[in-house]
């Protein structure tokens, strides 16, 4: 259970193209069984020596492939996409020297090209591998393992694999929180004021439709009054992909978005620790600054049946999250 619950962390912080490749040669390093059914994923006829060497992103002239696998003095290919639709047939196996049949090619979406397929490149997607990887069994220590990395490519690749039945009930609950949320980003403390800007949307700029991703929230404007610094953009909302959603705030380190509020913090950033009521931020993408909902303040929150109780939690976990470049500032000028 800690192993998955450790590659599924893994999942939510390192989740570009080449974090998956990079944890992908590590299985393969680390477990032989593991390597042995990704490269027969790709290439069945292989006969796998036991000195293959397989590297990552082996550069020869203008080709960069993900993994390039050396297997009986036979060079073989295979290339991670997850979205990026910039393909290289044609370039990474001219350059190599390779056939296409010993080029593996991977995705998060599908090829559907019919004159690359008859080429003889290997095609395939994560989710076939995934389903591929989920019929196999390896030893009690090896089954951890993949059962961890089959969490982390779901995750990173949005592989959705639904086993419960949907309760429609539960749905309402989603509306009465972003109600709740907006009403939350309308008001003003002695310390602050914050104007809702726009809702029903991720906290990524460059992916407004949030429900995509599995998440909806509240974007909104935060101004300091003792003029601390210029007018400041966040987002709060939920993460709902997942069976236990994240309540979370978010700020994106860009002018004229959140980076006014991160450049608050951003000295101070790595020696912050649990808060009572969020855990240790950290920087998603290197773009966006999220503070989680603390597990006991989240367990609270769901197990309370006081709408208005848990009105004051989500209050109370926008203040600490608003007001802590203060403590800083405090702590400076002593």
């Amino acid at each position: 259970m800690q192993t998955k619950d450790f590659f599924e962390t893994l999942s939510y912080r390192l989740k570009k193209e080449n974090d998956l490749s990079d944890i992908t040669l590590a299985m393969c390093l680390s477990c032989n069984s593991f390597r042995d059914e990704f490269l027969h994923f790709f290439f069945p006829e292989m006969e796998i020596d036991e000195n293959i060497i397989i590297e990552r992103e082996v550069s020869e002239e203008d080709s960069r492939p993900d993994f390039v696998i050396i297997n009986k003095g036979i060079d073989y290919l295979i290339e991670n996409k997850i979205n990026d639709k910039n393909h290289h047939f044609g370039q990474y196996d001219k350059t190599f020297n390779v056939e296409p049949e010993r080029f593996g090619y991977i995705t998060n979406y599908e090829i559907n090209d019919e004159t690359i397929r008859k080429k003889g490149y290997r095609l395939h997607t994560w989710e076939q591998l995934f389903n591929h990887f989920s019929s196999v069994t390896f030893t009690d220590e090896e089954n951890a393992l993949l059962e961890g990395y089959l969490e982390y490519i779901k995750n990173v690749c949005s592989i959705i694999k639904f086993t419960k039945a949907m309760n429609l009930d539960g749905i309402y609950s989603l509306y009465e929180l972003i109600k709740i949320l907006e009403k939350e980003t309308e008001r003003e403390t002695n310390m602050f004021t914050l104007s809702k800007y726009n809702t029903n949307t991720d906290w990524n700029k460059e992916r407004d439709d949030g429900a995509k991703f599995g998440a909806t929230g509240v974007n909104f404007q935060l101004k300091y009054k003792k003029n601390i610094q210029k007018d400041i953009w966040g987002w709060i909302g939920i993460f709902y992909n997942r069976e236990r959603p994240l309540i979370c705030m978010g700020f994106l380190d860009e002018t004229g978005w959140g980076k006014p509020f991160i450049d608050l913090l951003r000295n101070y950033i790595n020696r912050m620790t649990d808060h009572e009521r969020f855990k240790k931020p950290y920087f998603e993408d290197d773009e966006c600054l999220l503070f989680e909902m603390s597990e006991d303040l989240r367990n609270k929150f769901n197990e309370s049946n006081d709408i208005v109780k848990q009105e004051k939690m989500l209050q109370d976990f926008m203040n600490d999250v608003l007001l802590c470049p203060f403590q800083f500032i405090k702590q400076n000028k002593k």
